[in-house]
């Protein structure tokens, strides 16, 4: 939390036509404060390691154009709740597409308490994992939702993990080309008008499609398969294969296992289902290439 703060001020913020001492209003330079601390602590880091070839990791709430070169951010305090599970892939795709492809959500929320239910959601659509809340909320370590729910989420990190390599590429692919990691599904089928809206489901690279699970007591969901009629996706776990939405006359429809299903976590590492183009599973779907 790097921008200046007035908790008890305006929009926890100070007036927007305060003036610095060079008479800039604060409107101006806001975000470009939060740009500069990071820029400066990065560069301080290095430094400070100048003989090693050192990669610190720098987290900020505050951004502009460029803090992509200098740190990862998040999204900021939202709070345990369905409707903001939901809301953070919509920001997180924004931002990806912005530029800033290492973004991330509070996974639980920031404020009050999550239910086992929507812990366990959070964790499988949870791309980065940032376990963070206020000091008032009670403590949310994954041991402490009891041995069924600490087995469900250990595999979700554990099925993250093997993943790595396909983040790792994707990471250097947008430290070259600017591709986020985390893409909206028009990025790579830009001719499909189906697509163009879709902000509940995503791919991560050009061929892991996920959606997760983000209402309480669902038990399905259903999953647009892009591609040509002739595209296959998979299902990362059982590798069943499920035609594109071009080749078949429905929406696939995913069975979602209970939010304590140890099945359910492991195929919605990334997300609630995830299909690979390539694949639908339950949970939440994902896919790879066609």
């Amino acid at each position: 939390m790097n921008e200046p703060s007035v908790f008890n001020g305006p929009e926890v913020s100070m007036n927007k036509d305060a003036k610095s001492l060079d008479g800039v209003e604060h409107r101006e330079w806001h975000n470009l404060y939060g740009f500069y601390q990071v820029m400066a602590t990065q560069e301080g880091q290095m430094r400070r390691h100048a003989d090693k070839n050192a990669r610190p990791f720098v987290l900020s709430r505050a951004f502009y154009a460029g803090s992509q070169r200098y740190g990862a951010i998040w999204t900021g305090d939202n709070a345990a709740k369905w409707e903001h599970l939901a809301v953070a892939a919509p920001m997180l795709l924004t931002i990806g597409a912005a530029g800033l492809t290492f973004s991330g959500a509070d996974v639980g929320g920031f404020f009050n308490h999550p239910s086992t239910e929507l812990m366990t959601r959070w964790y499988q659509a949870g791309a980065f994992f940032r376990a963070h809340a206020h000091i008032d909320t009670p403590r949310r370590e994954p041991w402490l939702f009891g041995d069924d729910v600490l087995q469900t989420l250990r595999a979700i990190v554990r099925t993250r993990y093997t993943y790595l390599p396909l983040w790792y590429t994707l990471f250097h692919a947008a430290h070259t080309s600017g591709a986020p990691a985390m893409r909206p599904l028009w990025m790579e089928y830009p001719t499909d008008a189906a697509v163009f809206a879709m902000d509940d489901q995503w791919l991560v690279g050009a061929d892991l499609l996920v959606k997760p699970v983000t209402t309480a007591g669902a038990t399905s969901v259903d999953v647009y398969l892009p591609g040509e009629a002739d595209a296959v996706w998979y299902d990362t776990l059982s590798f069943a294969r499920y035609p594109s939405a071009a080749g078949s006359s429905r929406v696939a429809s995913c069975t979602s296992s209970r939010a304590t299903s140890t099945s359910s976590a492991v195929l919605s590492s990334m997300a609630s289902a995830m299909v690979t183009s390539r694949s639908v599973a339950d949970g939440a779907s994902v896919a790879y290439g066609p």
